[in-house]
């Protein structure tokens, strides 16, 4: 079990968001039989696609999640069978299974420290199976058992602790290296192993897209983030720019 994981423990890096890697909050995506334009397209980019390197695509994702409100940035590349589709500080994909799925086999896996890891499994627009990784014995979908066996083999339990004692213990284990169990999951049901050395041979096509509100330049965001400065409007932790902080940069009647 330890050198299936260890594959895939660089996505459990705290640190790797300092080197322009994924860091503490992506998804991860797999398609079936779709090439990568087709993938990039369920996206809905709001840019036009170029083509990336893996570090490049990480850069851009970050710039864009800083830079400007609302924006985030895929990439797709081809693996064999498999498009991946790569969300650095982002998780959409996750959110909106039922669309990216039609017609065809998708698998997911959302990192995110701030709130829950998810892992979820959809065919013909249709949620299979999903849960939180920490927690694989609580699932949802159409056929939430359809892969207890899989599990099973990277370790997870989709049984729920049984005992006096075992329900403390049991979390204990499955809260150790969920992310890496995760993806150890998705590579025995894909064949794909989401390896640092793997990812960075690849070439993704990549572009932004809209987080769910309309996107804004990067010179309109930081003249909003100026304004916020300025009347002492907070940033989040991350100093992005909320909508409602938007709202009123944008409406002379509302200043605080």
């Amino acid at each position: 079990m330890t050198d299936l994981l260890s594959r895939f423990r660089w996505l459990e890096d705290h640190r790797a968001d300092e080197h322009d890697l994924l860091g503490d909050s992506f998804c991860v995506s797999f398609f079936h039989r779709l090439d990568p334009a087709e993938v990039l397209s369920r996206f809905e980019p709001v840019s036009p696609a170029e083509t990336t390197t893996f570090k490049e695509l990480c850069g851009r994702a970050r710039a864009y999640f800083e830079d400007t409100v609302d924006v985030l940035y895929v990439g797709v590349a081809q693996v064999g069978e498999w498009s991946v589709a790569v969300e650095p500080w982002g998780g959409q994909a996750a959110l909106m299974m039922t669309r990216l799925s039609r017609a065809g086999e998708v698998v997911s896996v959302a990192r995110n420290d701030y709130a829950e890891h998810r892992f979820e499994y959809a065919v013909d627009g249709t949620v299979v199976t999903k849960f939180l990784p920490r927690e694989p014995d609580q699932r949802w979908g159409s056929d939430p058992d359809r892969l207890n066996d899989v599990m099973r083999e990277v370790g997870m339990v989709p049984e729920p602790p049984q005992g006096e004692g075992m329900l403390d213990s049991g979390l204990g284990s499955m809260d150790q290296h969920s992310v890496a169990r995760a993806f150890a999951l998705t590579s025995k049901i894909t064949g794909v192993a989401l390896t640092l050395t793997a990812l960075n041979s690849l070439h993704f096509v990549s572009a932004a897209r809209s987080g769910g509100q309309r996107a804004m330049s990067r010179e309109k965001s930081a003249e909003i983030r100026q304004w916020a400065k300025d009347h002492g409007l907070p940033l989040n932790e991350r100093g992005r720019i909320a909508s409602a902080v938007v709202e009123k940069a944008e409406d002379p009647r509302d200043t605080p």
